[in-house]
């Protein structure tokens, strides 16, 4: 296991207005047909009386999503271990279990994970954030919990005026995140994929209009296992975005780090509706893609680092993406 000095478990324990933070857990099926994204979270308002917990669910091939909301008391969470427990649900290092009833559907079974792939961290570097892990009053700071992790199991999946389905991810891949705070940024691009052909291989991109002091700067973190590699480029190490292109839900951009050049190219065809928070509460609402394809080229000089294609991708264009990319 990497050594650590910072870890992504519940930090909120003292914030009790305007706070939300939420952990992302994202599974595709071995055979990269079945995409799934579990996100459970706390939200607290500008009153106690508007605090709740939630889950957040969101299905790859139909786009469709599940929101199920709980009590601020149906929430549990460990300040030494990754473990959420909402209501009858877990969510942990060794997995997830499901029990999950609303008006919107249900959701019953358990999913196993393997080891988690973390990032090692040092005093300059304690978590994905780099150096800005330490800067107070960021309205959201990004986490990484695992890269890539293996995932087995089952579950079961209803929704109004749709069959129950019954879903297996075996022989699966897994990655994980959050993000804590008050407001997510007004704008940001986000994509994930870990349906490579090749196990273990993992590529995460996030760029972001971060607000602070009054103004507001566009930060990115680029960060992969890819082909036993680790890829960590960001705005603190000195890495570059080049060559921007947006075109109908498809675009392309490339890194230019110490580590060499990372092309990136993506493309969806459907999202769902996500919330996302606002001074806390979850009161906006985005679009996610989880059947996005990624592709990813990585070299160094005239040397082939990488290359490979993700079907079951995440992508988030929010806001003004192209404004990301502004001189």
């Amino acid at each position: 296991m990497p050594s650590t000095i910072w870890n992504e478990n519940y930090k909120g324990s003292r914030r009790k207005r305007r706070y939300f933070e939420g952990w992302y857990f994202k599974q595709v099926s071995g055979d990269r047909s079945e995409a799934w994204s579990f996100i459970p979270g706390i939200s607290r308002g500008e009153r106690a009386s508007e605090d709740y917990s939630f889950v957040q669910t969101i299905e790859g091939r139909t786009g469709r999503t599940w929101w199920f909301q709980y009590p601020a008391e149906a929430f549990r969470a460990s300040t030494e271990d990754i473990e959420i427990r909402i209501g009858g649900s877990t969510f942990s290092r060794s997995g997830i279990l499901l029990d999950l009833e609303g008006e919107e559907g249900s959701f019953r079974g358990a999913l196993r994970f393997g080891a988690f792939t973390e990032l090692r961290s040092s005093l300059v570097r304690p978590s994905v954030m780099g150096p800005y892990a330490y800067v107070p009053l960021m309205e959201c700071k990004h986490g990484l919990i695992s890269l890539y992790h293996d995932v087995e199991g089952d579950f079961t999946a209803s929704a109004p005026s749709h069959a129950l389905r019954e879903i297996h991810i075996g022989s699966g891949r897994g990655y994980a995140e959050k993000d804590r705070g008050s407001s997510m940024p007004s704008s940001w691009i986000w994509m994930q994929g870990n349906g490579f052909e090749g196990r273990g291989d993992s590529f995460m991109l996030s760029i972001a209009r971060i607000p602070w002091l009054g103004s507001s700067f566009v930060g990115f973190l680029c960060l992969g296992s890819l082909g036993g590699r680790i890829l960590r480029e960001a705005s603190y190490t000195g890495a570059r975005l080049e060559g921007f292109h947006l075109d109908d839900g498809s675009l392309s951009l490339s890194v230019a780090g110490r580590r060499g050049r990372i092309e990136v190219g993506a493309a969806r065809s459907r999202g769902g509706l996500l919330r996302a928070p606002v001074r806390g509460s979850l009161t906006r609402r985005i679009s996610e893609s989880l059947d996005a394809v990624l592709r990813v080229r990585w070299t160094e000089g005239r040397k082939l680092l990488f290359e490979g294609e993700a079907p079951g991708a995440g992508l988030e264009l929010v806001g003004d993406p192209p404004s990301l990319f502004a001189r």
